[in-house]
C-alpha cells in the first residue's frame, strides 16, 4: 500500500492588527507524526527541563521533549492577547472550515492537534482522532470522539477474550494528558510574550477534565444518543 499524507493547514487572521498566523501541520499514515521545526532547540526543549513526572522518555536517546519542540512556534508568536478576535480557517482534505472566534479557542484547536502528532509517547491515542481532525469541537463532540476512539481500539486489539470493556483506562490516558498540560504550561510559560499559548493550554485542559467526570456519569449525554440502536444487539 503506497504512503499517504495529509496537510492541515490553520490560518489565524486577527481582524484588528491584521497579523495572520499560518501554520501547515503535515501527517503520513506511517508514524501519524508531524516533523519538528528546523533549526536550533532552545534549552527549555531539553527533556529535563521541568519534565513532565509521568514521562517514559529517557534523555539518554531523547535529549529534546516531543512536545515542547513542537510548541516553538506557538511561544515565538508575538504580543498577542487570547481575547483577541480572530477569524480560524482550516483547509484539509476536500474542505474549509472558518470560524469567528477568540486567539486562545482557535490556537487550543490548532494546539489539540499539535500535541496529538507531536510524538509524545502518552498522545498517541489522539492519533486518530487527528488524522480526522476536527477543528473546534465542542466538549460535547471531543467525548464522543474519544469513546469511539477508545471502542474501536478494544475491538481491534482485545488480547484476552474474557477481558471486560472498562473506561478506566481511557480515564487513565486524560489523567496523564491532565499531567503534560500542567507541566507543558509551566515549562513555556516564562518563554512567551503572548497569554494566548497558555490559555490555549488550559481550555483543552478544562475538556482533559470534563471526560473523566463524564464517564464517571456512566455517559448519560451520550446515551440518548443510541436509544435507537438497541434492537440491534437483542
Amino acid at each position: 500500500m503506497s504512503k499517504q499524507e495529509k496537510s492541515i493547514r490553520y490560518q489565524i487572521f486577527f481582524k484588528k492588527s491584521g497579523y495572520t498566523y499560518d501554520q501547515t501541520i503535515t501527517l503520513d499514515d506511517q508514524e501519524y507524526e508531524h516533523p519538528a521545526p528546523e533549526g536550533e532547540f532552545p534549552s527549555w526543549c531539553e527533556l529535563e527541563f521541568k519534565k513532565c513526572p509521568n514521562c517514559t522518555l529517557n534523555s539518554i536517546w531523547h535529549k529534546y521533549c516531543p512536545l515542547a519542540v513542537r510548541l516553538i512556534p506557538f511561544v515565538n508568536l508575538p504580543a498577542i492577547r487570547s481575547y483577541d478576535e480572530v477569524n480560524a480557517q482550516v483547509d484539509m482534505d476536500n474542505k474549509t472550515v472558518n470560524c469567528d472566534t477568540s486567539a486562545q479557542e482557535a490556537f487550543s484547536s490548532l494546539l489539540g492537534l499539535v500535541m496529538a502528532t507531536s510524538g509524545c509517547p502518552h498522545t498517541r491515542f489522539f492519533k486518530p482522532m487527528a488524522w480526522y481532525h476536527q477543528p473546534f469541537s465542542t466538549p460535547e463532540e471531543t467525548l464522543y470522539r474519544a469513546c469511539t476512539t477508545y471502542l474501536f481500539s478494544y475491538a481491534m486489539h482485545k488480547q484476552n477474550p474474557d477481558r471486560a470493556l472498562r473506561f478506566d483506562d481511557l480515564k487513565l490516558i486524560y489523567k496523564h494528558i491532565h499531567t503534560i498540560n500542567v507541566h507543558v504550561a509551566a515549562r513555556i510559560k516564562n518563554y512567551s510574550e503572548t497569554d494566548s499559548a497558555i490559555n490555549a493550554i488550559v481550555l483543552l485542559d478544562l475538556i482533559t477534565k470534563d471526560l473523566p467526570i463524564a464517564v464517571d456519569e456512566d455517559f448519560s449525554e451520550l446515551k440518548q444518543l443510541f436509544n435507537t440502536h438497541k434492537s440491534l444487539f437483542e
